[in-house]
C-alpha cells in the first residue's frame, strides 16, 4: 500500500527523537490511523543508534489496486447498463402504450444485454467479494487514492442521473406527457442511481438505519431478476437457433424470387402453372438446404409467389413478406 507522506514524515522524526516503536504506535493509533497503515509507516524506516531513522525499501501496489479497482469500475457499469436496459424492455412489455405493437425483432436484440450479464455478473460478484474481504482484512483500503476518485466519478455521474431523471421527470408533468409507463421507468433509474451511490460509498452499503444491506446483492438481485424475465420473454438458445435457421429461409426465398424473375428460357408474359424455383437458382452453392423447401405458385400471368414454412413467424421482418400462420410469402412480377 502506498503511505501517506505525512505519516512517513512522522515515523522517521519519531524515530530520530529517539521515541520507541510502542510509543509511536499509541501516539498514531489515538489520531485514528489504522493498523495496517500504522504498521506499513513503521515497516517503512530502522532506527539506528547514531544513524537516526533509516529508510527500508517499500514496494508499491499502487499499479496492482489500479487495475484491480478499474476493472471493478468496469465491470460494475456493464451490470448497471445491460440491468436497466433489460428492465426496460419489460417495462415496455408490460405496461404498452396506447396503439403500440410489438415488435419482437427489437426483443430479440436484447440478447446482447443478456450476454452481458452472463458474463460480467459473475465477474462482479468475485471482485466485490474480494474487496470486502480485503477491506475487512485492511480498512485502509477504504482510503485508497484511486478507489476514491473512481468512486467520486462514479457517484458524480449517479447524482448527474438522479438530477436529469427529477428535471426530466417535472418537464413531461409541465408538458402533459406523464404516463405510467414513464412513470415506472423514472423510478427505476432512480433505483439504480441509488444503489450506484450507496455501493460507492466507503461500506458500499444501503443506508437503511440498522440493517445494512450490501448494495452489490441488491444489483446483483436486479440483475439475475432481469436476466430470468428476459429468458422467459424472448428464450433461450433453441430459440436462437429456430430464429437462426427462419433468417436463411427468408434469405433463400428472396435470392430465389430474384432469380426466378430473371430464369433464363422463362416466358416472363406467361408464366408456367408450375416450376421448381431451384431450377432458376443461378448460385445454387449459396443457398442452404432450406432452399428447396421453397414452393412456387402461379397468381397471374406474370405475378407468382415463393413460400417457405417458417418455426418463428414473430421474429421475421416482414418487409415485402406475406406471413400467414407459419407460412411465409414473396410475391414477384415480371412484366
Amino acid at each position: 500500500m502506498q503511505i501517506p507522506q505525512e505519516l512517513s514524515s512522522y515515523v522517521r522524526d519519531a524515530f530520530e527523537a529517539n521515541q520507541d516503536e510502542a510509543g509511536i504506535r499509541t501516539a498514531l493509533k489515538a489520531a485514528d490511523w489504522t493498523e495496517t497503515e500504522i504498521d506499513a509507516a513503521l515497516a517503512g524506516w530502522m532506527p539506528q543508534d547514531g544513524a537516526g531513522a533509516v529508510p527500508r525499501p517499500m514496494r508499491s501496489s499502487a499499479a496492482r489496486d489500479a487495475l484491480f479497482y478499474a476493472l471493478l469500475f468496469v465491470v460494475f457499469g456493464m451490470v448497471v447498463g445491460s440491468t436497466l436496459t433489460l428492465l426496460f424492455a419489460q417495462i415496455n412489455l408490460w405496461l404498452p402504450e396506447p396503439e403500440e405493437t410489438q415488435n419482437y425483432g427489437r426483443l430479440s436484440g436484447l440478447r446482447w444485454s443478456m450476454a452481458a450479464l452472463l458474463v460480467f455478473v459473475p465477474v462482479f460478484w468475485v471482485l466485490d467479494r474480494k474487496d470486502r474481504q480485503a477491506t475487512a482484512k485492511d480498512p485502509a483500503r477504504r482510503h485508497g487514492t484511486v478507489r476514491r476518485w473512481l468512486s467520486a466519478i462514479a457517484m458524480l455521474c449517479a447524482t448527474i442521473t438522479l438530477l436529469g431523471d427529477a428535471l426530466f421527470l417535472i418537464y413531461s408533468w409541465l408538458d402533459g406527457q406523464i404516463t405510467l409507463r414513464f412513470l415506472v421507468k423514472s423510478a427505476t433509474v432512480a433505483m439504480m442511481a441509488l444503489v450506484v451511490l450507496a455501493y460507492f460509498r466507503e461500506t458500499r452499503d444501503l443506508p437503511f438505519p440498522g440493517i445494512p444491506i450490501p448494495a452489490a446483492w441488491v444489483l446483483t438481485a436486479s440483475a439475475l431478476l432481469s436476466l430470468g424475465l428476459s429468458f422467459w420473454l424472448v428464450g433461450g438458445p433453441a430459440q436462437g437457433q429456430m430464429e437462426q435457421r427462419d433468417r436463411w429461409r427468408i434469405t433463400d426465398l428472396r435470392t430465389l424470387a430474384n432469380d426466378v424473375a430473371d430464369c433464363p428460357g422463362l416466358d416472363r408474359a406467361a408464366l408456367p402453372e408450375t416450376l421448381d424455383p431451384m431450377t432458376c437458382a443461378r448460385n445454387p452453392a449459396r443457398l442452404t438446404g432450406f432452399a428447396s423447401a421453397i414452393t412456387y405458385n402461379r397468381i397471374t400471368n406474370t405475378e407468382y409467389t415463393l413460400c417457405t414454412n417458417a418455426e418463428f413467424p414473430p421474429a421475421i421482418n416482414d418487409y415485402g413478406l406475406r406471413i400467414e400462420d407459419s407460412t411465409v410469402c414473396l410475391q414477384r412480377r415480371t412484366d
